[in-house]
């Protein structure tokens, strides 16, 4: 038996092109394509024709994007590949580029990566992905780069800044010192140097005590003793859930999603560490990047609900369901529950066991007492209306109803203006076709976020600084993208194949018949002819 062989040092008499490689389907070749249908006049505006040779911009950002459609976000893992692995060879074009390069790429065009987000969006919607007519939003918390370690309270920062002045005054000491005692300069140039090194720290501990300090006005009060700065990334708020950790520095990041095809439309990354604030800004930046449609439907979770965001799509007329979190604001319903039904349960009475009658302008609480209005109060700049009752000495739900701190014996209620929007919201959760829209929404962007973080590996951001994690963001989000557009690609293509054959097997069919149709015609006419000569 022979074996099938050959010599690795054989040249070919023709030669090779990395093209003889690579399968006609595969998605290194799709990237390279779809970076040729990307107008990229800005990233080539950032060179000037002056100083040496740069590799080709489009080359290093098809391998940026290659790299994150994989998963692939370190820069010397990158380099690696690029060296070893034929398909990073192939959208390199065996330039073979080393991690500084890389690196100083990524970071020299970060601000251009939300335009080539968009595109890639507009693209999709070109030729046709989906008609983008129902779209999911979410949040979830991603890590910062830094350290937790590097976390500090305000209590913490002026020890550590007290320490870093002893230690100042110290070293002057030792100068000093090395001064009179007439030490080499080498020795004192030395400590000189820790000095600056000490100051400048220093300077940075004052300057995060500061920033620290405004932080703390724009959080409630009963938070600010333990609220920290990051001293290596101020940008990063203290999140709790991130990765599985109580507590953790990191970003809100939010994306909204196809429904049909879980292709992310919109994006954003946040320092707020909840969603309450975000539907209006990611509606925003959908209608900026998709054609407008007035028709299209919103799905949302109940980390978006709240008086400003429910008035928000009202007042819009946009077609959004956002979840109730806990009926936390007054119903508007009728079948409010019975004193029976609470004491059974054995729970407290909340707001939203109370019913409000707008004509009479009164609420109506389980035990059938009302609440009659009584005054009104600006609370952060909103005008709220105060609702009171008589007497709750007899009623059986006193205990669960008035606080330990209430000494006046009457259940006070506050409603504010905008809590009518939040009424029309929950008459529209109560349809069927609302909670099927919110329970397919579990099942569209979640599991996007699920391929980010598990499937492509991004849990934590490796560059700092809230505008350099926006674009790192955009890169993840395109990574993503580049995977559902080059799934669906390729099912067209073999769509349109199977098609094509479908359309060769019908020719083919009738030509046959044509043919027996003309053979018989023919054959016909030489038996007429035959009888005649006969």
């Amino acid at each position: 038996m022979g074996f099938i062989s050959n010599d690795r040092k054989q040249i070919d008499l023709l030669g090779y092109c990395l093209d003889d490689f690579v399968s006609k389907d595969a998605k290194c070749r799709f990237v390279v394509d779809l970076l040729s249908r990307l107008d990229l006049r800005l990233l080539y505006d950032q060179y000037s024709a002056k100083g040496a040779d740069a590799f080709d911009p489009s080359t290093m950002l098809a391998t940026w994007f290659f790299g994150y459609s994989e998963g692939e976000i370190s820069t010397r893992k990158l380099e690696d590949k690029c060296n070893r692995d034929l398909h990073y060879i192939y959208v390199s074009a065996n330039l073979r580029p080393d991690h500084s390069s890389l690196s100083r790429f990524r970071k020299d065009n970060l601000e251009l990566l939300n335009n080539y987000f968009v595109q890639l969006v507009q693209l999709a919607e070109a030729e046709g992905l989906s008609d983008f007519s129902h779209l999911s939003i979410d949040g979830s918390k991603v890590e910062a780069c830094c350290s937790i370690k590097q976390s500090k309270t305000s209590e913490g920062l002026a020890k550590e800044a007290a320490a870093i002045r002893r230690d100042i005054e110290v070293y002057m000491e030792h100068c000093d010192l090395a001064e009179i005692n007439d030490l080499p300069e080498e020795n004192i140039e030395n400590i000189r140097e820790k000095i600056s090194q000490l100051q400048e720290l220093e300077k940075t501990y004052k300057e995060r005590q500061y920033q620290l300090e405004e932080r703390k006005q724009t959080i409630k009060p009963e938070h600010r003793d333990k609220h920290q700065i990051n001293l290596v990334e101020p940008d990063a708020f203290m999140m709790s859930r991130v990765n599985g950790n109580k507590k953790r520095p990191g970003y809100n990041s939010q994306i909204a999603t196809d429904t049909k095809t879980g292709f992310i439309v919109a994006n954003d990354v946040v320092q707020d560490r909840n969603d309450k604030k975000q539907f209006s800004k990611q509606y925003k930046n959908i209608n900026t990047n998709l054609s407008y449609n007035p028709q299209r439907e919103y799905d949302l979770d109940a980390g978006y609900f709240s008086l400003d965001q429910v008035k928000f799509a009202f007042d819009n007329n946009i077609d959004a369901v956002i979840a109730d979190p806990n009926s936390t604001f007054c119903t508007n319903s009728s079948d409010i529950p019975t004193v029976e039904e609470i004491l059974k349960k054995n729970r407290a009475v909340t707001k939203s066991d109370f019913r409000f009658h707008e004509q009479e302008n009164y609420y109506e609480c389980p035990s059938g007492r009302k609440l009659r209005h009584v005054g009104q109060k600006n609370d952060s700049k909103t005008l709220i209306d105060l609702y009171q009752s008589e007497s709750c000495e007899d009623c059986l739900l006193r205990s669960r109803c008035l606080s330990n701190k209430n000494k006046s014996g009457r259940r006070t209620t506050r409603r504010d203006k905008r809590e009518v929007y939040a009424e029309q919201m929950r008459e529209k959760l109560k349809t069927q076709y609302a909670k099927e829209r919110l329970k397919s929404r579990a099942m569209t962007v979640e599991p996007v976020f699920g391929n980010l973080k598990e499937n492509l590996g991004f849990r934590r951001f490796r560059l700092g600084c809230i505008g350099n994690v926006k674009a790192e963001f955009n890169l993840m989000c395109i990574g993503h993208n580049i995977n559902i557009l080059f799934n669906f690609m390729k099912n067209k293509k073999k769509s349109i194949m199977i098609a094509a054959k479908k359309v060769e097997d019908i020719v083919i069919e009738k030509l046959e018949l044509l043919f027996l149709f003309v053979l018989k015609y023919i054959w016909s006419l030489s038996s007429i002819v035959v009888k005649k000569i006969g």
